[in-house]
């Protein structure tokens, strides 16, 4: 059952109150927000698919179903998707048009490879040539641009950040999608990198919604730049940024969230770890929720056509409400 979760926008700055400190081990959930002039509310879906790893590459063995049906369902108005083929991009962004999901038939989708050092990547079903897989972004509302972004280089792959700003929806509103390593010589800095942008664009003005594989659990303190100080358990403290995680009130495990894993990697509150985030600037923030979704095993095969887990990631699914004041 969904849980609706509420914070103040801003209070002290935006509407001159001032709040008392949350009580020790708990998030700050002050009630309902006060002052707000404009706002939006739009619905965010996350998956990174094991394109590769779990699917081989393929557009046939169930998982472009499982991700078509899943947003039939749940209607987002953004989707970020991380490991995805090049093959099962396209055969997504075209079960999205033939759906009628997109405002603009010919402009909603992005792609950005992350090529491998030693050239490794998607397989095809017809065996076919290796193809690096990525990040993609899908919007309902077509995107007024791209931004593509290398992070720093950790060995491995080319990281990327990709953005989309939304031109045609209030309060200079950018949908973006990452993929942080898993190494630990270089997440420091690409984690930075990415939180400096999404700095850099709120402090334009606008409102910036980023979705991704962090490959980092939110009581890490590399990600306590990240969580303002108004995160504050046991769980999750000594937090100095900017951003909430659109997790961090649920009452499951609070300012942690839910497990977005199942692999063998141990999280908080007795759960498996929780990679896969969602974060939007708490100055811009009304009101959210998020939850993740347990892997589905009965709708992907393996090469056998015996039926596997579609990934070792669940799906996350978030709703946020904005201020649309800049």
């Amino acid at each position: 059952m969904r849980r609706l979760r509420t914070i103040l926008l801003t209070l002290v700055g935006a509407v001159g109150l001032t709040v008392g400190a949350a009580p020790v081990g708990a998030v700050a959930d002050p009630g309902a927000p006060v002052g707000v002039a404009g706002t939006s509310t739009y619905k965010v879906w996350h998956w990174n698919v094991a394109g590769d790893e779990s699917n081989f590459g393929s557009t046939t063995n169930g998982l472009v179903d499982a991700i078509l049906g899943s947003v039939k369902f749940r209607d987002p108005d953004f989707i970020s998707l991380n490991e995805v083929c090049p093959a099962q991009y396209h055969a997504i962004l075209k079960g999205l048009q033939d759906a009628g999901w997109p405002q603009s038939s010919t402009n909603f989708a992005r792609f950005e490879p992350m090529p491998d050092v030693d050239h490794t990547g998607c397989h095809t079903d017809t065996g076919g040539a290796v193809e690096p897989y990525g990040v993609a972004v899908f919007s309902k509302f077509a995107p007024s641009g791209t931004d593509r972004i290398t992070l720093p280089a950790d060995g491995d792959k080319a990281r990327k950040l990709l953005c989309v700003p939304v031109a045609s929806q209030p309060g200079g509103l950018r949908f973006c999608s990452t993929h942080i390593t898993f190494k630990a010589e270089a997440k420091a800095a690409q984690l930075d990198a990415v939180r400096a942008k999404m700095n850099e664009f709120t402090a334009a003005g606008g409102t910036v919604i980023t979705a991704g594989d962090f490959n980092t659990q939110p009581h890490d303190p590399l990600l306590n730049s990240w969580y303002a100080p108004s995160v504050a358990t046991p769980n999750n403290g000594g937090n100095t940024g900017t951003f909430r995680e659109l997790d961090d009130l649920d009452t499951v495990c609070p300012g942690w969230g839910e497990q977005s894993t199942e692999g063998a990697l141990l999280g908080k509150c007795g759960q498996k770890a929780k990679v896969d985030h969602v974060f939007a600037p708490e100055s811009r923030l009304v009101s959210y929720d998020e939850d993740t979704h347990p892997i589905a095993t009965d709708r992907c095969t393996n090469r056998n056509g015996v039926y596997i887990p579609c990934s070792n990631h669940r799906i996350v699914d978030a709703t946020v409400t904005v201020s649309t004041e800049q």
